[in-house]
């Protein structure tokens, strides 16, 4: 952080790479406070975050657990909110893509919220982009885990329709 104060002493505004990688950096050390402030000064300095920023962000919340908070945006820690973010995505003229959805459907499915990854896992399919084997694998892990083998086994069967094959192996 402090590198970052010293870089803006100077009159040096970073791009949408640099507050990336330092929001990245932040969150694969465990800091999600200072992640999130760096994401508040990106746009408060007036870079446009990028598909790439939301994705680091989500992500970086989800891996250090705290998928309630993501993107600084909820008012109460609520998941509901991380979605209500999802879904604004496109207002802020940013179009999730496949990594965006997987990393929302994993996280409703480590919250145990299954319905919610189902539902939006059906939405990236009607809408796209096309799930990738990542997707598919998070929704398989929740079913078995939840018991549920013959809707394990129906994604199986359309992972490998749509030639996952070396995936399952």
């Amino acid at each position: 952080m402090e590198l970052f104060g010293e870089m803006l002493q100077r009159g040096l505004v970073g791009d949408t790479i640099t507050y990336n990688t330092l929001i990245q950096g932040f969150f694969q050390s465990g800091d999600c406070e200072n992640a999130q402030e760096i994401f508040k000064r990106m746009v408060s300095c007036g870079v446009p975050p990028s598909i790439w920023t939301y994705n680091i962000l989500l992500d970086g919340f989800c891996d250090n657990g705290k998928l309630e908070k993501a993107l600084g945006m909820c008012r109460d820690g609520k998941v509901e909110d991380a979605w209500e973010l999802f879904c604004s995505l496109d207002l802020k003229g940013v179009k999730p893509d496949v990594k965006t959805y997987t990393i929302m459907i994993s996280g409703f499915c480590v919250k145990r919220l299954k319905q919610k990854a189902v539902a939006l896992f059906r939405k990236m399919k009607e809408d796209g982009p096309l799930p990738n084997d990542c997707t598919y694998n998070a929704l398989i892990r929740a079913h078995l885990r939840d018991g549920d083998k013959a809707a394990s086994a129906e994604l199986i069967k359309e992972m490998r329709s749509f030639g996952f094959l070396d995936m399952l192996s």
